[in-house]
């Protein structure tokens, strides 16, 4: 099963949340081009000291989906119909193009979008 991941979820793994650890030793995962924006601006920041090789790690270890037009066309329908940030859209898009079963995530804004077949996992 393919589960796609946001930024969230490596803070959560960062933190060794045991459901994200769970998830990193033992599952397909997918997550966004967009979280390496975020995760890029929180090491500039300084904010991830802890785990300074975390884009190098995050590239290795699962797959990463580019950003298509296609996403971004329905991104925009999942951003109007539901009032989740667009960025949050983009990324969810981006997994149900590439076939996630289910979000791995701490952001509560993933839960505004309901769909059969796509189970948002809190972790």
């Amino acid at each position: 099963m393919l589960a796609g991941i946001d930024t969230s979820y490596f803070y959560a793994l960062a933190a060794g949340r045991p459901a994200a650890v769970e998830a990193w030793e033992n599952r397909d995962l997918l997550t966004s081009s967009l979280c390496f924006l975020e995760l890029k601006k929180r090491l500039l920041r300084g904010d991830l000291d802890s785990w300074p090789t975390v884009l190098q790690d995050i590239a290795k270890a699962v797959e990463v989906a580019p950003v298509t037009a296609a996403a971004a066309l329905k991104a925009a329908e999942i951003a109007h119909a539901t009032g989740m940030p667009a960025f949050d859209a983009l990324i969810l898009s981006q997994f149900i193009e590439a076939g996630c079963e289910e979000v791995l995530t701490l952001d509560h804004h993933f839960k505004l979008f309901a769909k059969k077949g796509l189970k948002i996992v809190m972790l």
